[in-house]
């Protein structure tokens, strides 16, 4: 019977994740085949998801999938794991624009899974059962699986905590994690650095695992989910036979991709092909595509920056008119000059005449829906999807001559220009989500198809 449960807090830096990744790895450990998921846009949670379960994190965002969307992509990726864990984003009624709409007790409600509420418990006693009560009585229709104490300050300060509360609550405490640094992942600008960056990520995971298989009591039966939906979308359906190949840049640099997005193309007909900017040398042969993803390129400047022949290559491939698709980290490699934190400049791959700089006050953090003012290897102009954009870069100088790719308007309401299109190259910081659009995969699955035919 498969389990499915939605780890939420009282507030965000509460230890969510942390916890997130303690259930994972002991679950893991145990055998059980554990499917993560993450609310929200956030690339960076989820490929430590993956790093403890070794399944790829599925993001779950209503802005850009809809409930449909999410709902869907729960229940494909749900069928073939024993357990799915689902962790929220910031806190437990937090929704679009201090509504609930999106929360995550709204959320595991649309899903039918139970919640496992993380609390920081440092500094209080019997405080915590008022907050406890408190979450309760607001929506006394919330299905609890069980609470987590975060930051406890000993075993005493445990039992002190489990004795101030009433007989429902008490019940419902699986354990706790003890206050220590031995755990915490470092960040850096954006949030926690990427796990094959982060020397110490296996002995952090490993201390935290030993720690939390003493102290949280986890139950022997799961819930059941809610039944698969019988009518499952054609871009989940069967993988249809490859039509083309796709090269995908993947490592330290570029990490950023949504693994429906990824899943949508293959559906499409896209064989995909991985490849490391950082240590390649050429491109994959036979591609009739380029995706170039997010991440962060602007802690391996030196190595793309001296990696000539590859640059080259993407040079031509672009000039040759190839589908190339380009976002957030992949448009800062494509730009002219790229200027690092401490202010050096690297040569990038220089198809688009722009200089973008670092900027740790120049903070973009909004959702965002584009309409293409272009036909692109997205599709036909005016082609509507939505996304997101994440980045603490700007672009200073730009003697690009052709029109904006998109018209945007933000969640906020906010209208905007962004992106750029050359011959069928599509560069912009929005990170797209097909579900939000599924023509636009198969739309550029065939613009591939097209050039490989002209060859």
């Amino acid at each position: 019977m498969n389990a499915g449960y939605l780890i939420t807090g009282t507030h965000s830096g509460v230890g969510k994740t942390t916890v997130t990744l303690a259930l994972m790895g002991l679950w893991t450990q145990q055998g059980y085949q554990v499917q993560p998921f993450k609310i929200g846009p956030d690339f960076i949670d989820g490929s430590y998801h993956q790093w403890v379960t070794g399944h790829a994190s599925v993001n779950l965002d209503l802005w850009m999938m809809g409930w449909k969307g999410i709902q869907t992509s729960f229940q494909k990726y749900s069928k073939q794991a024993q357990i799915s864990l689902v962790e929220g984003m910031g806190a437990i009624f937090d929704g679009q624009n201090g509504t609930l709409k999106g929360s995550s007790a709204i959320i595991a409600k649309r899903l039918k899974i139970p919640i496992i509420l993380v609390v920081d418990v440092w500094g209080m006693t019997k405080t915590t059962e008022a907050i406890l009560e408190g979450i309760r009585q607001f929506d006394p229709s919330i299905l609890w699986a069980g609470v987590i104490l975060n930051r406890v300050g000993s075993y005493k300060h445990y039992e002190m905590i489990l004795r101030s509360l009433n007989l429902f609550w008490r019940r419902k405490i699986w354990g706790y994690l003890i206050k220590t640094a031995d755990f915490e992942i470092s960040e850096r600008h954006l949030g926690l650095i990427m796990p094959k960056e982060n020397v110490q990520v296996d002995f952090k995971i490993r201390a935290l695992l030993n720690s939390t298989r003493q102290t949280l009591r986890l139950p022997k039966n799961g819930l059941a989910l809610s039944r698969p939906s019988k009518k499952i979308p054609a871009y989940f359906s069967k993988m249809i036979r490859s039509k083309i190949c796709l090269g995908v840049a993947r490592d330290a640099a570029f990490c950023f991709y949504y693994e429906a997005n990824l899943k949508m193309l293959e559906a499409a007909g896209a064989q995909l092909i991985f490849f490391s900017p950082l240590r390649d040398k050429k491109l994959p042969s036979s591609i009739d595509g380029l995706y170039l993803g997010g991440g962060y390129p602007e802690n391996f400047l030196k190595e793309l920056s001296s990696n000539d022949f590859l640059k080259k290559e993407i040079r031509a491939c672009v000039m040759q008119g190839m589908p190339v698709y380009a976002e957030c980290g992949g448009l800062m490699y494509l730009s002219r000059t790229l200027i690092g934190q401490k202010g050096k400049a690297y040569s990038m791959v220089s198809i688009l005449p722009i200089t973008i700089q670092m900027n740790p006050s120049h903070l973009v953090i909004r959702y965002v829906e584009v309409q293409t003012t272009q036909k692109t290897l997205l599709g036909s102009k005016g082609t509507i999807i939505r996304g997101h954009e994440f980045h603490q870069s700007e672009i200073i100088s730009n003697a690009f001559l052709g029109k904006a790719l998109y018209q945007g308007m933000t969640s906020m309401q906010q209208k905007f220009t962004e992106g750029f299109c050359f011959k069928n190259l599509v560069a912009s910081y929005i990170h797209l989500h097909f579900q939000s659009n599924p023509m636009v995969p198969m739309n550029w699955v065939n613009q591939c198809l097209k050039f490989r035919q002209s060859f």
